[in-house]
């Protein structure tokens, strides 16, 4: 366990970090989306998959983490390892987002929960800015975080994913 924040390094990606990012994403979705996926989509998470796409990803983002299609990314890293990673963007979707900024994705290892690194993820690339996110239904311990940080249940919900999950949106004004 973590007792210092200023433990934790935040920057951007680098190419070398695919494997680790892989294995970080694959690592994360076990451990937070147990019982709430297909066991079959479950089953199917591997690091290789998740290194794909982040190398797909990487082949366009810039050194200070910044992609093309808008993309912000960093990773939290402790200790030479990679802990965690934000994802901030354009809204994906095009009709109904309730602002222009969307929180892809934060993610964070167990071990590293409740050490501050998220917050400190959520700060340096969001700031305070409105912003929306999509969140499993059963992933409390997200939600209270997103609650901490002024987001709120708006009631849209999601159930197309073709991995089972159901998500609820959360926004901030």
């Amino acid at each position: 366990m973590v007792e210092e924040e200023s433990a934790y390094v935040i920057r951007p990606p680098r190419v070398e970090d695919v494997d680790a990012l892989g294995a970080l994403h694959c690592q994360v979705w076990r451990e937070a989306y147990v019982g709430l996926m297909d066991d079959d989509a479950f089953a199917a998470l591997t690091p290789q998959r998740f290194a794909s796409g982040w190398a797909r990803r990487m082949e366009q983002m810039g050194p200070d983490g910044h992609h093309p299609n808008g993309e912000h990314v960093a990773v939290a890293e402790y200790a030479d390892q990679l802990v965690g990673f934000i994802s901030v963007g354009p809204a994906r979707e095009q009709e109904d987002a309730p602002t222009d900024t969307q929180l892809w994705a934060i993610n964070v290892v167990s071990d590293h929960l409740g050490t501050g690194v998220a917050q400190q993820l959520l700060v340096q690339v969001l700031g305070e800015r409105s912003a929306y996110l999509w969140v499993a239904e059963g992933n409390d311990r997200a939600i209270r975080f997103y609650e901490r940080n002024n987001f709120r249940l708006d009631g849209a919900r999601a159930t197309d994913r073709e991995d089972g999950l159901v998500e609820l949106r959360m926004v901030r004004h």
